[in-house]
């Protein structure tokens, strides 16, 4: 048997992780009939995508020695249908120095569970990119098994000067023949009383029936070192509604696709 320790430890796990990797967990624990030992642990948290939650739930692991894989199993299917009923519809996530108030879900995290797991749509807007093979990696794979991947991205050319690098070149790895790229391009701008043309500002990021939108841009810094807050919305009507959104700029013109000359210049 699960100690209570063990499963309060447990419930504060399944906060860090989606529905869909804690289900992948659950399935890893019945090729297992036997208790936890520290190879079998690291077989069940092999490949997360997130490493942080994926020591947690090591740690959670080692401290219920006394049950086997199945009775693990078992608890944890029991503490997903508690959880999942409390998910709120939005809740905050959190880069930067902790503050006892958000829990500890940084940015990035919640993003790379979320591709690692999407089965349909991956749609990223972001003014700049930079230092993201993680991201990537997981991208690539998504578009594998048949994810349609659309990224709508600041061009350096478009900002005139106001990007330093073209945020495309960060994708470069990336199936481009696979991918819809969506620019915003100058004509389409208003200026301001110097000239200078507006930004594509906007950061979010639409996985499947759920989406991000906070202040992050898919940088290193921003993942890893900046005080960055988004908001993670699990409601699929409210995920609709941005895709939507982004599909009629595309239809009215307002963002264009990349030409193929233009994706060689950037590679």
């Amino acid at each position: 048997m699960l100690s209570s320790r063990a499963m309060s430890a447990l419930t504060e796990a399944r906060r860090h992780f989606t529905a869909d990797v804690w289900q992948r967990v659950i399935e890893r624990l019945t090729a297992f009939d036997a208790h936890p030992n520290r190879e079998s642990i690291v077989q069940v948290t092999a490949g997360l995508a997130n490493p942080d939650a994926a020591w947690l739930l090591s740690e959670v692991f080692l401290s219920g020695v006394d049950a086997k894989w199945c009775e693990i199993a078992g608890a944890m299917s029991a503490i997903n249908h508690l959880v999942a009923e409390k998910d709120p519809m939005a809740d905050f996530i959190w880069t930067g120095p902790a503050n006892g108030r958000f829990p500890v879900r940084r940015i990035d995290q919640v993003l790379y569970d979320l591709i690692a797991a999407a089965q349909r749509r991956i749609v990223l807007v972001t003014f700049a990119a930079h230092r993201i093979k993680h991201l990537c990696t997981l991208l690539s794979a998504a578009v594998v098994r048949g994810v349609e991947l659309t990224l709508i991205v600041e061009r350096e050319d478009e900002s005139e000067g106001q990007l330093s690098v073209d945020a495309l070149r960060a994708f470069s790895d990336l199936p481009l023949e696979r991918t819809q790229i969506l620019f915003w391009p100058l004509d389409k701008r208003e200026r301001n009383e110097a000239g200078r043309p507006g930004k594509l500002h906007a950061k979010c990021a639409i996985v499947d029936d759920t989406a991000i939108v906070g202040s992050a841009n898919f940088t290193d810094d921003a993942f890893n070192r900046n005080m960055e807050l988004g908001v993670l919305l699990r409601e699929p009507t409210l995920a609709d509604a941005l895709f939507s959104h982004f599909a009629e700029l595309h239809q009215r013109g307002v963002l264009r696709p990349l030409g193929p000359t233009a994706l060689e210049h950037s590679a």
